[in-house]
């Protein structure tokens, strides 16, 4: 019986535009973006910034090292975060309905400008982020990243709670597989799909 419900954030609730975050550093003069984002998404600085191993202003100091142009924090901040779009309101709800009758938790690899970014997406119905989540697990406070095995065994030891009776909802098939062999229950979404129907089919 699945008595906890773990999603991941950008690509399953948050709805994301490469393309627009890309063209975003294009104008800022960082026309290498694209293909430096596809290489290092997974290693390098954006991986660091995820585990929090560097700082915000070392990871902007690595944006500025691509850049001609002078460009302020608060550019560098909203090109990253042009990245993501918004919550459908539907998935909100969605949410909150799960949260009365499950442990509903976060499980994401995110850093802290997309953070401040997205909060104020989940407040769209009144209500702030946190109260969504029982408890929020992200990458660059635990120091742990998706789809490493120990991101999700400290998920289950930090939160007191069993694999076998876990859904864990990501939109990386890699992630996925990493939890499936812990014992989770898993389900492949995308932004594009119902979450609500393809969670009671697994429920």
């Amino acid at each position: 019986m699945i008595k906890n419900i773990i999603f991941d954030l950008g690509g399953v609730i948050v709805r994301l535009d490469k393309n627009a975050c890309i063209e975003s550093f294009r104008k800022l003069g960082f026309d290498d973006f694209g293909r430096i984002l596809n290489e290092f998404v997974q290693k390098g600085p954006f991986l660091d910034f995820e585990l929090g191993l560097i700082t915000e202003d070392e990871f902007r100091s690595f944006i500025r090292d691509n850049i001609k142009n002078k460009v302020t924090d608060s550019e560098i901040d909203q090109a990253m975060s042009d990245f993501l779009v918004e919550i459908p309101t539907k998935k909100l709800q969605t949410i909150s309905r799960l949260k009365n009758r499950y442990n509903i938790f976060l499980l994401s690899n995110t850093n802290p400008i997309a953070m401040k970014a997205v909060k104020p997406f989940f407040e769209t119905e009144g209500k702030k982020m946190e109260d969504y989540f029982h408890r929020m697990f992200l990458s660059y406070q635990m120091k742990m990243a998706k789809p490493d095995a120990g991101i999700f065994a400290k998920v289950l030891e930090d939160a007191s709670i069993d694999a076998n009776e876990t859904l864990f909802i990501d939109d990386g098939p890699a992630n996925l597989a990493s939890a499936s062999l812990l014992g989770y229950k898993t389900l492949l979404a995308t932004q594009e799909s119902d979450l609500e129907t393809a969670i009671r089919n697994m429920l």
